[in-house]
């Protein structure tokens, strides 16, 4: 895996038709505390808004003390709107976070820190609390101990990708986005970890730093909205699963197994998890799997 060997940071954020949410997520970056020396810009993808995304950020790049850009990337999903902002980004470590999500002041200096501190640094993610305590506690990482993400069950459990930076060499060898998957395409998520499990397989250092640390303003409180986010997590996991078996990673066919069994039965996960029997969740999984093995390479 190749190594950085600087701290400079290119920061990515995919937004659609989200005005409100992301001027208020640009209006964090003002007070953040960069580490001295150290460039950095903030790259905002629109991907294909039909409201007044575009003004919005138009007026805030003439108030911003730093560099924002706007790019208009009208192919659907945000895995292509990610790719835009990896391709115009000119700096060696790329941080990810969502346009619902509130960047604590030093986040971004404790991202340059992670990978100023150690050169074998392949991507770290950080800690994601609620900014609303009224919200429902999903799409959140809570733990408070620094943590090296060494396998599959780590890297789901620990990492989320709203907090999330990689160096551009990491990146290169790993890959970009896959622009077939994620919010806004077929398979509605995994993305995030799929990008992430592909890091690991090409031997790249992961880290979890809690002092890299964002608040999620997701705003999911009926649960209509908490059961179709979990749902479209599940397509996900299943997607990830699906696409490495049909590339030959025959490591994950026990692991898909057990898992849909983990949903046709009460029982213990591989990651330790106690599941109930969910059957909805079962077909879901299945049929997302069966799709991945079919369509995804």
């Amino acid at each position: 895996m190749p190594q950085h060997s600087a701290s400079s940071v290119s920061v990515v954020i995919a937004t659609l038709n989200r005005s409100a949410q992301i001027a208020k997520c640009i209006e964090r970056f003002r007070g953040l505390e960069p580490k001295p020396g150290a460039a950095w810009e903030l790259i905002v993808i629109d991907n294909g808004s039909s409201d007044d995304t575009a003004a919005r950020i138009r007026a805030l790049q003439a108030e911003c003390d730093f560099p924002l850009s706007y790019i208009f990337e009208p192919t659907p999903g945000v895995s292509a709107a990610r790719n835009a902002g990896i391709r115009a980004a000119r700096h060696d470590i790329l941080a990810f976070t969502d346009d619902d999500c509130r960047v604590d002041p030093s986040w971004l200096h404790s991202i340059q820190q992670v990978f100023a501190n150690d050169p074998a640094v392949a991507m770290v993610g950080g800690r994601v609390d609620l900014f609303d305590p009224e919200d429902y506690e999903i799409s959140i990482r809570r733990f408070d101990d620094r943590y090296e993400i060494k396998t599959i069950d780590d890297m789901f459990t620990r990492l989320i990708g709203c907090n999330i930076a990689i160096s551009a060499a990491a990146l290169a060898g790993a890959g970009a986005f896959d622009t077939a998957m994620g919010p806004g395409t077929r398979f509605k998520a995994g993305e995030d970890h799929e990008l992430f499990y592909r890091v690991l397989k090409c031997g790249g250092k992961v880290i979890y730093e809690p002092s890299v640390r964002v608040e999620h303003a997701h705003g999911r409180r009926a649960q209509d909205e908490v059961r179709a986010l979990k749902a479209n997590y599940v397509k996900g996991r299943a997607t990830i699963f699906g696409k490495h078996i049909r590339a030959g990673d025959r490591r994950l066919i026990k692991r898909a197994y057990w898992e849909l069994c983990a949903y046709l039965s009460s029982r213990q996960r591989p990651d330790g998890v106690q599941t109930t029997r969910e059957p909805e969740s079962a077909r879901i999984y299945l049929t997302s799997l069966v799709r991945s093995f079919l369509f995804l390479h």
